[in-house]
């Protein structure tokens, strides 16, 4: 599951700007619950490596009985426990995700009515009622599995409506330029995000898998050392340790590996598609070819190659 962003410097006819509030209210709703779990997630860790630093030190500051840096460490520990807590209260990676599917499933649905994709093709006999029966079901079964909706009380009807004036433009334009703005604004614009995408999973993916051999092999020699009593008066192997494992704790949970794949085949797809659709001369073919495309931009496919290609 991802944000997406809207960094390509071609000219778009149709784009995020043309869809409706929903998906905007879902959208910002998405980035704002990932944002929260990634800086939850990193203070979680940058406290856990803390107490380990301050256990590890050799110095020791007491106040009476008290020492000082045992108790900064205990306090650490303390407000990792407490971001853990939170986050699993709030529910924020599995609101994240719900929001993430909502906004692609009526960006996808919203391409396809405007460009005639399936099942909104120019043999349904009422694309319009049929748009809103499809997106109305989809987000009933995520409804089901915990989203709510984010819009706020009080919407207005004008607000609530799913088709906006500019995918009701698109729609009436005549084939050559619907296919032109769906290969140029949709696909190739999401070929290139994979494709950046791809590329920076691939450099963060490397430096954290380094810092993650860095630590432990730290903690290999601090082992060592400790157990010929070498340098023992300050405990390296826990602080070694603890840097490792968070490196592979954010590694996971910014699934870089994992996605490096994912993207790139993605990518590749999405490129030919983007050869097969420019080659489209004719109306029968292009709702389905419009439909296999956006079966593999969705969240949900490319999670699969995620899980399957890692």
């Amino acid at each position: 599951m991802r944000a997406r962003d809207q960094g390509s410097q071609r000219s778009a006819a149709f784009g995020d700007a043309d869809l409706p509030r929903l998906f905007h209210w879902a959208d910002g709703a998405a980035v704002t619950r990932q944002r929260l779990t990634v800086e939850w997630v990193r203070r979680q860790l940058v406290l856990l490596v803390a107490a380990a630093a301050f256990s590890a030190l050799p110095w020791r500051t007491h106040i009476g009985h008290v020492d000082l840096l045992a108790l900064v460490s205990a306090a650490a520990y303390v407000g990792a426990l407490w971001f853990g807590w939170q986050m699993s209260r709030h529910h924020h990676k599995v609101n994240w995700q719900l929001h993430r599917s909502a906004a692609e499933l009526l960006r996808s649905q919203c391409w396809r009515y405007a460009v005639h994709g399936a099942p909104f093709g120019p043999d349904a006999a009422d694309p319009d009622a049929l748009f809103e029966v499809r997106v109305n079901e989809g987000l009933h079964q995520m409804r089901a599995i915990g989203w709510r909706d984010p819009r706020p009380p009080g919407t207005s009807a004008l607000e609530r409506e799913l088709i906006t004036p500019t995918m009701r433009a698109l729609r009436g334009t005549p084939f050559s330029v619907r296919r032109d703005v769906y290969v140029r604004d949709r696909v190739m614009e999401q070929r290139d995000w994979y494709h950046r995408r791809a590329q920076q999973s691939r450099r963060a993916a490397a430096m954290w898998q380094a810092l993650a051999a860095l630590g432990t092999v730290g903690a290999l020699l601090a082992a060592g050392a400790k157990a010929f009593r070498w340098g023992d008066s300050m405990d390296l192997v826990g602080l070694a340790s603890a840097a490792a494992a968070a490196s592979v704790a954010w590694s996971e949970l910014r699934q870089y590996q994992p996605l490096v794949a994912a993207h790139s085949l993605v990518a590749q797809e999405l490129s030919a598609m983007a050869v097969t659709l420019e080659k489209v001369v004719a109306e029968p073919q292009w709702a389905d070819e419009v439909a296999a495309a956006e079966d593999a931009i969705s969240p949900e496919h490319t999670a699969w190659l995620a899980r399957h290609r890692s």
